[in-house]
């Protein structure tokens, strides 16, 4: 906000954002499709594995949900199905990070790794304990907590797929 009444504005944008807010989360419902994924295979995918990790934290209780995500678009997915906890996106790419910070519910955090996650040897568990490990510093989660995590692996030589779209509940170790 800028000019003359910047503190005004910001607390006038707060109460417009909280009012809309409340009338979304009166009619929203987890069957209701928010993205466009018509003609888009890919997309299918992760709007389902998306769908479902907000589904879960919401059933399981979990304290958060973290993206691994090079480009936003796992993020974003996840956030356009409205989750009740926050989304944390560990990004690889400053700008990527940036530009999350944009959308609604995602704080974006650059992961404090040199795997490249579009690298066939990156084991994602790795960087999935990295984002773990700091969100427990961050303070968004402790010890018991349960946390979704969510993120697009590129598949081994061996494998039958050329990337597939995770989500698994972890429960913090005590």
């Amino acid at each position: 906000a800028a000019g003359a009444y910047p503190i005004e504005s910001l607390q006038a944008m707060r109460m417009i954002v909280k009012e809309a807010d409340q009338i979304i989360d009166q009619g929203a419902s987890l069957n209701r499709v928010n993205v466009n994924i018509a003609n888009i295979q890919e997309d299918q995918c992760l709007h389902a594995v998306a769908k479902s990790s907000v589904k879960s934290a919401r059933d399981l209780g979990a304290k958060l949900i973290i993206a691994i995500t090079t480009s936003g678009k796992v993020a974003r997915f996840v956030a356009s199905h409205r989750p009740t906890v926050p989304v944390l996106a560990f990004c690889t790419d400053p700008q990527v990070a940036r530009r999350l910070q944009l959308n609604r519910g995602i704080l974006p955090v650059m992961l404090q790794s040199t795997l490249d996650p579009l690298s066939a040897g990156t084991r994602m568990g790795v960087l999935r304990a990295e984002a773990m490990r700091t969100a427990i510093e961050l303070g968004f989660a402790r010890s018991g907590d349960r946390v979704i995590t969510v993120d697009r692996t590129v598949g081994k030589p061996h494998d039958m797929h050329a990337h597939s779209f995770n989500m698994k509940m972890s429960t913090l170790k005590q």
